[in-house]
């Protein structure tokens, strides 16, 4: 059985880690960030045709509530609004039909 050491040894990188993992992901403290850094961050844009990977911005939805209400809002931003058509008699009656 391996020993701990051997468990947190880093893996060693590859020579070129953005066509290894087709990102540049670099993780960075914010302490670190000089108020230009955070000036440079606050400045910068995406660019077009990459708005998909905001989705990995949002928490995933802890309970199946929050997964419903999130389908809900976004099926609602993609659907036009129509009009609902009044709950009268005559079409609450046609829903308990005993024919």
């Amino acid at each position: 059985m391996g020993g701990h050491a051997k468990q947190n040894r880093p893996r060693p990188a590859p020579a070129d880690e953005v066509s290894a993992t087709g990102r540049d992901r670099r993780a960075v403290r914010t302490v670190d960030l000089t108020e230009e850094d955070i000036a440079a961050i606050e400045a910068s844009e995406m660019t077009p045709g990459f708005e998909h990977l905001d989705a990995e911005l949002e928490p995933e939805p802890a309970s199946l509530v929050e997964q419903g209400v999130r389908f809900g809002r976004e099926l609602g931003q993609r659907g036009g609004k129509t009009e609902g058509r009044p709950a009268d008699k005559a079409f609450r009656d046609s829903l308990f039909d005993d024919s």
